[in-house]
């Protein structure tokens, strides 16, 4: 039974008790036969003109817990697009508003929910095709060597280096995969240490020796003087560094210079890392920090990778309290603004 059916029908009740006992008691008191049907009639009358009444003021609070009920409804078929109108007494227009406010969050909820299901399909689909070219590369040129189809020594040594390249791609990929998921978890715990910025930078940069060498390339790095050691976690200062480095010289050509200064405020410790590659574009700078967000739409060997360099780079330096910035030009190059507060000893 609806509650605005229970009400009319509770107060109908309520006026046949009125009347019955109202009219058992006039006649027991001797009246007229007109006067009883006369304040029975007056009874009656007055009955229903509070019914009326009643009706009128409650009929507010029946039409929002209606509206309630068919927005629930849609709510439980997925749709939350529905507003209930906030009207009738006090204790309905607060559950209207609460049930609004609900409904947004469900909404949001949803979204988030279905936004992380696309990205996490879209991530195995690119982490597919990632993996699908290093390993088929491995496994053609490792059945070249075992079948003795590669006799000369050089050509020998050429297939191995191609193989360890292509082992190494795929050894960057599943460490990728793994800070992300830590990241994800909230489980990664800053280990601070005192890191001297010389030694720091020599570090980094013993990564990319080989590729320097082959591409003819070289790194520019200026410390100025009053630079104090950071006191942060050396190994997520090194990956979000290394992704920098990786990031400019991935995004420029072979035997351009790559420029990195150090200087430092109050407040903080700042890097700057200067490509004079391809630029990015005003409408990708907003977006270029997502997770598999990539510059070149193309999945191609140069511009390579899943699109989680830059995401896993700016999770860690939040983890500091840091920021990354870019500022880029098309066909000019980037400049990327890594900012590291000092540590005040509290987390």
């Amino acid at each position: 039974m609806k509650l605005r059916t229970l009400n009319l029908f509770s107060y109908g009740i309520g006026v046949l008790i009125v009347t019955i006992v109202l009219g058992v008691s006039a006649y027991k008191m001797i009246f007229r036969t007109e006067l009883v049907v006369f304040t029975i009639l007056i009874t009656l009358g007055a009955s229903t003109l509070a019914f009326f009444i009643n009706y009128l003021l409650m009929r507010p609070a029946f039409q929002s817990i209606d509206t309630l009920g068919k927005e629930s409804r849609k709510i439980a078929k997925g749709e939350f697009s529905g507003k209930v109108k906030v009207q009738g007494p006090e204790e309905t227009r607060m559950l209207a508003e609460d049930f609004n406010e609900m409904a947004i969050k469900l909404d949001q909820m949803f979204r988030q929910i279905k936004d992380g299901e696309e990205k996490r399909t879209e991530l195995i689909a690119n982490l597919s095709h990632d993996i699908k070219t290093p390993v088929a590369s491995i496994r053609s040129f490792s059945e070249a060597l075992l079948d003795g189809m590669i006799v000369a020594e050089t050509e020998k040594q050429q297939y191995l280096r191609t193989i360890q390249r292509e082992t190494v791609r795929l050894t960057d990929l599943v460490d990728e995969l793994m800070d992300v998921a830590a990241i994800d978890k909230k489980q990664p715990v800053l280990n601070r240490s005192r890191i001297w910025l010389d030694q720091l930078i020599i570090n980094v940069l013993e990564s990319f020796n080989v590729q320097l060498k082959r591409e003819h390339r070289d790194i520019h790095v200026t410390i100025e003087p009053g630079c104090d050691p950071l006191y942060a976690d050396q190994t997520f200062v090194t990956r979000i560094l290394c992704n920098l480095i990786e990031n400019a010289l991935k995004f420029s050509d072979a035997g351009t210079t790559i420029e990195l200064k150090i200087t430092s405020t109050d407040e903080a410790t700042m890097f700057f890392v200067k490509d004079y590659g391809q630029g990015i574009s005003s409408e990708d700078i907003p977006r270029i920090f997502e997770r598999l967000y990539r510059v070149e739409k193309s999945r191609n060997l140069a511009h390579g990778g899943s699109g989680l360099g830059l995401h896993i780079a700016k999770n860690l330096t939040e983890l500091h309290g840091g920021t990354i910035q870019v500022e880029s030009e098309l066909q000019v190059g980037s400049t990327f603004i890594l900012t590291i507060p000092f540590w005040n000893g509290n987390e």
